[in-house]
Order: structure tokens, then C-alpha cells, then sequence
């Protein structure tokens, strides 16, 4: 079946047939896709409401069944643009306020910092430092702004930003940062529970708050072995369950690769744009472009902005949608830029993996190959190993 048509918000045409055969012809537009309304059959003849988009293809269905087919009343904002089509300046007075409105609006004015929680002034120096290097700035166009990229710069290097979402709002920048960590997951305090290893390792120190230590410092400890125990045993014998609690630091190996070949081809999101534009009334979309807004191996992007007049909102809103094709390229790296590569390589595995680790120590070797280089990293490894493990007690 054909997609469905949405001219419906455009009005309607109420229409009225006799003759033929009606009901072969209600079939064909169904199946075709054309919205049908309140049809009605009588005795031979058929009466029913469509869209103006789809009343010259449902008049020219009636002809192929023999039905005599003839337009009743009309109405909706198709009718009315056409009543005052003769009023150019009508037409032309609108788009120059629509055009004028949204150049007023394309450039950011004012850039706002909010939190529910406390933003030192040191953090918003920082943002601001960061939104300005990703050129986010007042002055600056807001139809193009980056807001991903500066997303992801103070997440990383704003330590306490646990949340951040960077917002263009007509000429109005908001940045929304939460800071703090978040509680882990947790087993319940008030069920019983052991500390296990998470990994083989080297017992370094420990510190136990609730519970009975089962290793001792420079002892090695397999995966998932007891570390403290939840089953406690006093002098007289009783037995007793608790949530063991305890920092178990302990040292670890583990050994990484990495690779970067001499030749590749990669695909980069950087190719050719093309913009489309809506505008937006309440739960109503009307495109500003002719054709379909689609383009084929590409990376969509859309914001929103409202429509302000003198400086007030207005119930309006243009969105505007980005398609960037993405681009194939053969690149040819030689051996300085393999090793530069697989150092970015490394120190981005560590941020997003070891964060929670002390590196100890870091062993590399580099092993030139035929078709690119290989990068083999040692890591020495210290933090906490112990996590919970409830205890089902009969």
C-alpha cells in the first residue's frame, strides 16, 4: 500500500457521486493511499470528504469507475489562502516578518549557566572557557553551534560534571551542568553480604569497617575469592550475620594492544550539508522547502528555536534540520604518525577504562609490523577489588 498522504490539515472537500460503480472506486483510493472521510453509500451513489490535495486524484479515480463525481462545500486554510491570493503583499509582508524574526534571532545575545546543585566560580570560568574554544560565544551564529562537541569537552575535563546538556533556545544559550557523583548500586545494609575479588590480584593494604578480614596484606587472592566475611563468630561462638564493609586495595597486571595500520580508509561525518526548515505551530509541522527532507548516507542533526517578537516569545517555532553526508577517505600514515596515533589511542583507553586506578607502572613495546604498527602495554595496577556479594541466609 502507498504511504498515507497528510494534506488533510490543509482543509477538506466534501464530494458527492452517483452512477458507476462507487464502491471499486473507494477501494482503488484506499489502496492508494488517499484519506477518505466520512463516507457514505446509498443507493448507487457515494458521498464522502478528502483533503484538496486528494480531490483531483479522487475526481480522476470517479471517471475511471464511470462514477459522476461533483465537489461540495469547502473549507480550511487552503480555501482561505486562496480567497486572499490576489493580496501579494499579504504573502510578502509574512515572510519578511518570518525572515526578519529569524535573522534577529541567529545570533547568541546571552549564554546562561544552571544547576540544581552548587557551580563553584571556578567551574564557570571553566565552561565558559570551553564553550568559547568550541566557538560558543556571545555574538556567535546559534543555528550552528556545536553543542555535542562542548558536551563532551566538560564532561571530560570538568571532573565533577556528572551531567551536562548544552541548549539553543532562540538567541539563548543554556547550559544545564549537575555535578557530584552518583551513589553506586549497592546491596541493601540490612542484608547480609561478603566482599568477593572482582579480580586476581596482590593484597596491598585493606581497611574493614564491619566484618571479618579472610586475607592478609601481600597475600594473592584468585577472582571472586573471599576478601571479608559477613559471617562473624564471637568468643562465646554466636554467630552473626552483617554487611561487611572494607576497602580492599590490590595490585594488578593486565596487558593491552593497540594497532594502527599504514593504510586505511575512514569515514568522517564532514562531507557536504544540506539544511531543511520547519515551521512549527503547536503539534502542526510546515515544511519551508519543496520536496522530501531526507538524504541518503548521512548524519542528521536538528535544534529548534522559537520565534520571538519584540523580544516576547511567540507560539512559533522554526526547527531546523542537517543532514552532513559522510565522506570516504584513503589516508596513508607513516611511522611518527602511527605511534602519535596509538599514543591518543592509549590515552584515551585509559581515561575512559582506568579512572579508577592507580597506574603503578606502564610498560610499552612497539611492534613495527608489515601493514602497521602494534602497540603492547603492560599495565601495574593498584585500587579497590572488593565488591559485595549478598548471603542467602535459611
Amino acid at each position: 500500500m502507498a504511504e498515507k498522504r497528510t494534506g488533510s490539515w490543509l482543509g477538506s472537500v466534501e464530494f458527492s457521486g452517483i452512477g458507476g460503480f462507487p464502491e471499486k472506486m473507494t477501494t482503488s483510493l484506499i489502496e492508494r493511499g488517499i484519506e477518505l472521510r466520512r463516507v457514505r453509500f446509498g443507493d448507487g451513489t457515494v458521498s464522502g470528504m478528502v483533503s484538496p490535495a486528494d480531490y483531483w486524484e479522487t475526481a480522476k479515480t470517479a471517471r475511471r469507475y464511470g462514477v459522476r463525481i461533483r465537489a461540495g462545500k469547502r473549507r480550511g486554510l487552503y480555501f482561505t489562502a486562496m480567497k486572499y491570493s490576489r493580496r501579494i503583499g499579504l504573502y510578502i509582508g509574512f515572510l519578511a516578518f518570518i525572515l526578519l524574526t529569524a535573522l534577529s534571532e541567529s545570533h547568541i545575545q546571552d549564554i546562561e549557566i544552571v544547576s540544581s546543585g552548587t557551580v563553584t566560580a571556578a567551574q564557570r570560568a571553566q565552561v565558559m572557557t570551553i564553550l568559547d574554544e568550541c566557538g560558543i560565544r556571545e555574538g556567535s551564529s546559534a543555528r550552528h553551534i556545536d553543542s555535542t562537541a562542548a558536551e563532551r569537552r566538560i564532561m571530560l575535563e570538568v571532573p565533577e560534571s556528572s551531567w551536562v546538556d548544552v541548549t539553543c533556545v532562540g538567541f539563548r544559550v543554556e547550559v544545564a551542568l549537575e555535578t557530584g557523583t552518583p551513589i553506586p548500586e549497592m546491596v541493601s545494609v540490612d542484608s547480609p553480604c561478603n566482599l568477593v575479588a572482582v579480580r586476581d590480584a596482590v593484597v596491598i593494604n585493606h581497611t574493614v569497617r564491619d566484618g571479618s578480614l579472610a586475607v592478609e596484606t601481600g597475600s594473592g587472592v584468585p577472582e571472586g575469592g573471599l576478601l571479608v566475611s559477613g559471617v562473624v563468630t564471637d568468643a562465646a561462638g554466636n554467630v552473626t550475620f552483617k554487611h561487611a564493609s572494607a576497602e580492599v586495595i590490590g595490585e594488578f597486571t593486565e596487558t593491552r594492544e593497540f594497532f594502527l595500520p599504514y593504510n586505511d580508509t575512514i569515514q568522517t561525518a564532514d562531507g557536504e550539508t544540506t539544511e531543511f526548515t520547519w515551521l512549527v505551530f503547536q503539534d502542526d509541522v510546515y515544511p519551508l522547502f519543496f520536496g522530501t527532507a531526507q538524504v541518503d548516507n548521512a548524519v542528521y542533526s536538528e535544534e529548534t528555536e522559537v520565534i520571538r517578537l519584540f523580544g516576547h516569545e511567540t507560539p512559533l517555532k522554526l526547527r531546523h534540520g542537517t543532514f552532513t553526508r559522510w565522506r570516504t577517505q584513503d589516508i596513508t600514515r607513516s611511522a611518527d604518525d602511527c605511534i602519535a596515533g596509538l599514543a591518543k589511542m592509549q590515552e584515551d583507553f585509559e581515561q575512559n577504562f582506568y579512572g579508577e586506578y592507580e597506574v603503578v607502572s606502564c610498560d610499552k613495546q612497539t611492534i613495527p609490523q608489515e601493514d602497521g604498527i602494534r602497540l603492547v602495554v603492560t599495565y601495574t595496577l593498584r585500587g579497590n577489588i572488593a565488591e559485595e556479594q549478598e548471603i542467602e541466609v535459611d
